[in-house]
């Protein structure tokens, strides 16, 4: 089993320290035992550890909340309660085809999610199919023969119908839609709601997700807002639909989506003021002060001001820190259309956002085709090969090789001169 579904040492080592400080803490005496008691540090109990690495950063801020508390929904509970705030934690499991997905060799590992089929894929499949059969049955072999062949023709299509399948069980919409399926499922059981109470003004509740799972590696900033409103909430380019078996593309409904159909939609959106999504990628002991993605419920909320301005009264929605210490998460903010012909772009060098072009010609030379001036399709063709480009840019800019006004201009000879050139 590839190191996507264990415990790292760096993820053991960090909960190793947070168990080492809540021991001290009496709310934490039946969080510190629970671990011990379902495995300690293994990949069997790597939710509950992260409930004790969470349980860390709520300490570090000066907060001592009550742990499994029973917020008054039937008998269940949520994981922690301080203040005005109800939290519950949930680690999304890897699904079976992710793991499908997931490739190893010696010490390396990867994923590597499918395209799924076209709309058009299936209906040729099937075309394919009839049009064999139709040719057998107007050969002149004889019946055994014509029976012998068209029992291969029908084991090739269900061979080619099953591929079709499996591409879309492993394609990215799918992964979402399933993370946005479980995520719903706190929320309510069987069709009642648990753990949540409805808003009454003096609480909130929160859904913090490990989202380490989802995705080809872990989620990114998109992801996370599929997740939370769907596809409406993210740009064209990003692939923002689910295709199902038969080729046909349905748009992504979010958690906090009103057109999302699924049992348990309905439950979250009347009880969950926000959704928190993160993937810890260091375990540094404060990561979790400040690499939260925080999504307010709009439903439950007059306006975006309003919900950050309740947010300002949690304790791990630290947005300078954020700034401070993770300025990649925002370089893509500066991606915009220079001009006609340059789309400019940001990469982080020592800790601070640099800014880069890239000209038309460039991106015609890796597409390998022509690109309309000032056109989308300019930076959609940059995202394709941001980390190429992101590279080269960063090799510039070390080298000194800037305009006055600082920016490096990517042109068609700094792609040949690194072997990126396709033509």
């Amino acid at each position: 089993m590839t190191q996507f579904f264990t415990l790292s040492e760096r993820e053991a080592t960090a909960t190793q320290i947070a168990l080492r400080v809540l021991r001290g803490a009496p709310w934490a005496a039946q969080l510190v035992a629970w671990v011990t008691e379902r495995g300690g540090l293994s990949t069997a109990n790597m939710p509950l550890l992260f409930e004790a690495r969470f349980g860390l950063a709520l300490h570090d801020c000066g907060v001592a909340p009550s742990y499994e508390y029973a917020a008054g929904v039937g008998e269940t509970t949520v994981d922690f309660r301080f203040g005005q705030w109800l939290v519950e934690l949930y680690s999304l499991a890897v699904s079976d085809a992710l793991k499908a997905a997931t490739w190893e060799m010696g010490s390396s590992f990867g994923r590597i999610l499918m395209t799924p089929p076209g709309p058009g894929d299936a209906k040729r499949t099937q075309d394919q199919l009839k049009h064999d059969l139709a040719l057998l049955d107007a050969s002149t072999e004889s019946d055994a023969v014509k029976k012998a062949i068209r029992r291969e023709v029908r084991a090739e299509h269900q061979k080619t119908r099953a591929q079709q399948d499996e591409a879309f069980k492993q394609s990215p919409g799918a992964e979402v839609v399933k993370a946005i399926e479980r995520v719903l499922g706190n929320a309510s059981r069987n069709g009642h709601p648990t753990k949540f109470p409805l808003p009454d003004g003096s609480r909130y509740s929160m859904l913090v997700v490990d989202a380490r799972a989802v995705g080809a590696a872990g989620t990114d900033p998109y992801d996370c807002k599929l997740i939370a409103y769907g596809a409406d909430a993210v740009p064209e380019w990003i692939d923002r639909h689910l295709v199902d078996g038969k080729g046909r593309a349905h748009p992504i409904r979010g958690v906090f989506d009103a057109g999302n159909p699924m049992r348990d939609a309905q439950h979250f959106r009347e009880r969950v003021h926000f959704l928190g999504i993160v993937a810890e990628e260091t375990y540094a002991r404060d990561e979790l002060q400040y690499f939260i993605h925080l999504y307010p419920n709009p439903h439950l909320f007059g306006s975006y001001e309003e919900a950050r301005g309740t947010l300002a009264a949690f304790p791990l929605f630290q947005p300078g820190k954020v700034r401070e210490r993770r300025p990649d998460l925002f370089v893509d903010e500066v991606t915009k259309l220079a001009s006609l012909d340059e789309v400019e772009f940001g990469i982080v060098i020592e800790d601070k956002v640099r800014l880069c072009r890239v000209h038309r010609d460039t991106l015609e030379d890796l597409e390998r085709r022509g690109i309309d001036r000032g056109s989308p399709e300019m930076i959609k063709s940059f995202e394709r090969y941001k980390v190429v480009l992101r590279s080269l840019a960063a090799k510039k800019h070390r080298g000194g090789e800037v305009e006055r006004n600082g920016i490096a201009v990517l042109l068609p000879a700094d792609l040949r001169h690194d072997g990126q050139s396709r033509r």
